[in-house]
């Protein structure tokens, strides 16, 4: 609107309403008002719908991955029947006192099975094939970590009944010899045993027939526990080696006609030796199920560690 022209128009209409003004000529011409302008609406812009991703389709299944799949889940069965002798299919039926196992048959099986699964991995095209694959693996690694620990375990065993042997024969040079066995297969153990516990399950075994997760899960048990007891009766074997030792001495010392050397070598040992009858007894009746073949061998070195110390208080007895 014109301001201006409206408060020319507006004035003698004020001018009248108060009176005693002189009326003004009235305007020829009357300005007309300019109306504003009608401001007109943009339109919002209409929303372009983003087009939903279309999925990729799953890839079939590879047929030749799924034979060399079949392959590898074969040949793992054959695998755990020659790991047990040809006899079952339990691998909880060789423990530590087995005396025949063939570690080597078993690798050159769990060799074809590592192929077939390489083969597998080439030709895998869907996740499942390739998560199958991975549990057949992780059931491949199992199997041979177990046949490392168990032969190792096997060879401990055989060293402790051989040092039990010598020991009581009082062959304390080869008793050192099969000590040192016992000491080595303890120790190259413990490194399969404790890759299992750390770093693998039991859920891969359901990949195959061969193998449950139960008796996966007692297999290690019973590898922990053989491995554990082995490890605690080659330090019992040593001491009493030690025990046996002093008795030698104190008899080479009476001989020599030292009688209160005798007596105090004597009591050496037998303070060692009454040490390893106290352990070995509490071991006897802590011994776990999964060890038990472990259980003749302790047994006979807690007699020969009871029978020996009884012979070290005899000499501290009549010569002290």
């Amino acid at each position: 609107m014109d301001r201006r022209a409206f408060l020319v128009a507006l004035t003698p209409l004020v001018a009248g309403c108060f009176g005693g003004q002189r009326s003004q000529p009235t305007p020829t011409a009357t300005d007309t008002e300019t109306p504003e302008p009608t401001p007109t609406a943009t339109p919002e812009p209409t929303p372009t719908a983003t087009p939903e991703p279309t999925a990729t389709p799953e890839p079939e299944a590879s047929p030749e991955a799924a034979q060399h799949i079949d392959d590898a889940q074969d040949r793992l069965t054959e695998a755990v029947y020659v790991y047990t002798g040809g006899v079952t299919d339990d691998l909880l039926s060789v423990t530590a006192d087995a005396e025949e196992f063939r570690a080597r048959d078993v690798l050159l099986r769990l060799d074809r099975v590592q192929r077939a699964i390489a083969a597998a991995e080439a030709d895998a095209t869907t996740d499942e094939q390739r998560a199958t694959i991975a549990s057949l693996d992780t059931m491949q690694r199992f199997l041979t970590l177990a046949t490392d620990a168990q032969s190792w375990l096997i060879d401990g065993h055989e060293a402790l009944t051989e040092a039990y042997t010598h020991l009581d024969e009082r062959d304390l040079n080869d008793a050192e010899d099969d000590i040192e066995t016992v000491e080595t297969a303890a120790e190259e153990v413990s490194q399969p045993t404790a890759t299992i516990e750390e770093e693998m399950d039991a859920d891969s075994a359901a990949v195959s027939d061969a193998i449950s997760a139960d008796e996966y899960e007692s297999k290690v048990t019973q590898l922990s526990d053989e491995t554990e007891i082995l490890d605690a009766l080659g330090g019992d074997a040593t001491d009493i080696h030690e025990g046996v030792t002093l008795i030698v001495e104190a008899r080479d010392e009476i001989d020599d006609d030292r009688p209160d050397e005798a007596a105090d070598t004597a009591d050496r040992a037998y303070e060692l030796l009454s040490d390893v009858e106290d352990r070995l007894d509490e071991r006897l009746s802590d011994l776990p199920e999964r060890a038990e073949a472990f259980e003749d061998v302790t047994e006979d070195l807690l007699d020969l560690a009871s029978s020996r110390a009884a012979q070290a208080e005899t000499i501290y007895d009549d010569y002290s």
